[in-house]
């Protein structure tokens, strides 16, 4: 099953703007609560290798090879492997299973690779503590480990529960990025709750030392939107974050920070409904090594007869004409779920999900006629990352 890549004309920025309900949203409403500053926690706690199991042997620890991408493969429903794949030859390894504290394993929510390839940071609910047990919420947490599965370092403290009563509360810790100069972590943190049947909250970026030894703090942004999913450009320092269900539709869209984050962001793609708009998918973008641009998913609305048919895509933006372009389109039933390409745009490898399940799919761009084609068939593959 592979997808059409696609020649077709650009998208501007500008366009009708769009309303709340962006791909994968949850249609929430409100603001975030309370941070975790000056909460209790042991950062820096150091936890047990995770690498048992298949999957080839390990290289040990030292710095991924640049045409090696990492991705997630869902081995139950809440338990995970990270798995090293080398693009040219597909050679995997496992990375973690993260039964290194003793467990079965969990899911990761998020994984990000050091700029100079020698550390991971996971967002997972590995190395749960007595503290953490005792908020009697199951809260993950971000872990940096190294290339080899070994060396796991708690970065984040135990945030204590301050749900106050609410109906199924619950923090949220997704999404970490290393920042340009790889001493920061940014990443998701989040609030939610239920007021009847409708969910509440909301989430915004923070950071974290990437060495640990101090509580994170939060990353400057707008309150009016629920702000996620930072993607850092290697060549600037500077963040894409989208803003996603916002007090005014007109500000839903994908917007770029200062590396210090800020109150006004420039709007680089817009959301609308209609021929030739777009509604975001909640997930990462991927940048280009030079910062000359990114790759996103989103859903596009394309003519057919008289009526438009929402295709999902993958969807280049250049930062020179300030353009996006559709790259691949996905075909019908089948939807992109998130996307990464190697620093020096050779390769691309994205998640398409079909049939409730999901595959890596890769493109060798160094190609006169480049193709699409599946590179597992596991149906559990996701979430890959140069």
């Amino acid at each position: 099953m592979a997808c059409t890549i696609e020649t077709a004309s650009p998208t501007g920025t500008s366009g009708t703007s769009g309303s709340a309900g962006t791909s994968g949203s949850a249609g929430t409403s409100g603001t975030g609560g309370a941070g975790p500053s000056g909460s209790s926690g042991n950062t820096g706690t150091s936890g047990g290798a995770g690498a048992s199991g298949g999957g080839g042997s390990s290289t040990g620890a030292g710095a991924l090879p640049a045409g090696t991408f990492l991705y997630v493969r869902a081995e139950t429903a809440d338990h995970d492997h990270l798995i090293a794949r080398d693009f040219a030859t597909g050679a995997e390894r496992v990375v973690t299973d993260q039964r290194g504290d003793g467990s079965e394993g969990w899911e990761i929510r998020g994984h990000t690779l050091s700029p100079d390839r020698t550390r991971i940071v996971i967002a997972s609910l590995y190395g749960p503590t007595k503290e953490d047990n005792d908020t009697h919420l199951a809260t993950r947490r971000l872990w940096s480990l190294a290339t080899d599965g070994t060396d796991f370092h708690r970065l984040t403290p135990v945030f204590p529960n301050n749900g106050e009563g609410r109906t199924a509360f619950e923090i949220s810790v997704d999404a970490p990025m290393f920042t340009a100069d790889g001493t920061g972590i940014l990443y998701d943190f989040g609030n939610w709750w239920y007021e009847g049947t409708s969910l509440q909250g909301g989430s915004f970026p923070w950071s974290v030392p990437a060495g640990g030894g101090a509580l994170p703090e939060p990353f400057p942004t707008v309150q009016s939107c629920t702000v996620i999913e930072p993607s850092v450009n290697p060549a600037t320092g500077e963040v894409l974050l989208i803003h996603s269900v916002c007090v005014n539709s007109e500000d839903e869209g994908i917007f770029l920070y200062p590396s210090a984050g800020g109150t006004n962001p420039t709007k680089l793609v817009d959301e609308g409904y209609g021929a030739g708009q777009m509604q975001l998918s909640l997930t990462p973008a991927s940048w280009l090594g030079d910062g000359s641009g990114f790759v996103f998913v989103g859903t596009i609305e394309l003519p057919v007869d008289d009526t438009t048919v929402a295709t999902s895509a993958l969807l280049v933006y250049d930062m020179a004409t300030a353009m996006s372009s559709p790259l691949v389109l996905a075909e019908p039933g089948t939807y992109i779920d998130s996307v990464t390409i190697a620093p020096d745009a050779t390769s691309l490898v994205y998640c398409l999900r079909h049939d409730d399940v999901t595959d890596l799919h890769a493109i060798d761009l160094t190609q006169a006629e480049p193709e699409d084609r599946p590179i597992t068939t596991d149906g559990k593959s996701c979430y890959p990352a140069f």
